[in-house]
């Protein structure tokens, strides 16, 4: 009974996460789509369960199923009149130059990704290089970053972002194309007042580890860097930059 009542006094919005979070539970209207921490520190993503909004482990098939891709009927080919018989052409000469390479299938690899995943677990950083909200600024952090729900005001819709992950999954060459593999990551957070909507600024961060590091390893490095700026003991601009740089780095960077 103790752990219930922990768990029911913490369970809160911090930033852009749920704290408390208890599995398998209802979640509101305002975690819809977020991610949330049990007191174990396992994370959780609040996603449609049915015609209901439950908290499921990070990354997950559960929640609402995905539509199947339509098929296509083939139509009928009609059926060609007989056309009298050509008179035989003398055969060619084998051509000496190479025959062409033929052009990869649209559900195997992509003949050339325009984003190299050499960089994993960071993003490309030709492609993205990480972008600021203009309304954030040092000045201003008390009314944006800093206040209670600004990454659910900032946050695109599900739809913009779901389009984009699937979009930049092929930029960057992923021979797994579930989209569910990942997650559309800003790589400045909104909560560093990261720019919502810009493509160099979000990418498709894999949930698997990459190097011995994981997604979730980038959002431990996010909020603490997030609660230091609030608490005036790292500059906005130095954690901004410290970040987009390398988030592997980014602690000890801001000076932590």
């Amino acid at each position: 009974m103790a752990s219930s009542a922990s768990a029911a006094t913490c369970y809160r919005q911090a930033g852009d996460h749920w704290e408390c979070v208890t599995p398998g539970a209802f979640c509101p209207a305002a975690a819809h789509g977020l991610y949330g921490y049990s007191e174990s520190g396992a994370k959780y993503q609040c996603v449609q369960d049915g015609s209901y909004w439950r908290w499921k482990p990070a990354g997950s098939s559960s929640g609402s199923n995905p539509e199947p891709t339509p098929t296509s009927t083939p139509k009928a080919t009609p059926t060609p009149k007989p056309s009298p018989t050509p008179t035989p052409k003398p055969t060619p000469k084998p051509s000496s130059k190479p025959s062409p390479k033929p052009t990869a299938s649209p559900g195997g690899k992509p003949a050339a990704a325009k984003c190299s995943r050499a960089y994993l677990p960071l993003p490309d950083p030709r492609c993205t290089p990480g972008t600021r909200n203009p309304a954030v600024t040092q000045a201003t952090i008390r009314t944006t970053i800093c206040g209670p729900g600004f990454d659910a005001k900032v946050r695109p819709v599900a739809s913009y972002l779901s389009a984009l992950k699937v979009r930049q999954i092929a930029e960057y060459g992923y021979t797994d194309r579930r989209p569910a593999r990942y997650q559309e990551d800003h790589l400045i957070p909104l909560l560093l007042g990261g720019s919502p909507k810009s493509v160099k600024n979000l990418w498709p961060e894999p949930m698997w580890k990459v190097k011995g590091r994981s997604a979730a390893d980038k959002n431990a490095v996010e909020r603490r860097l997030w609660k230091a700026v609030c608490a005036g003991d790292v500059p906005l601009a130095r954690a901004q930059k410290a970040i987009a740089k390398d988030w592997r780095t980014a602690v000890r960077q801001a000076g932590l």
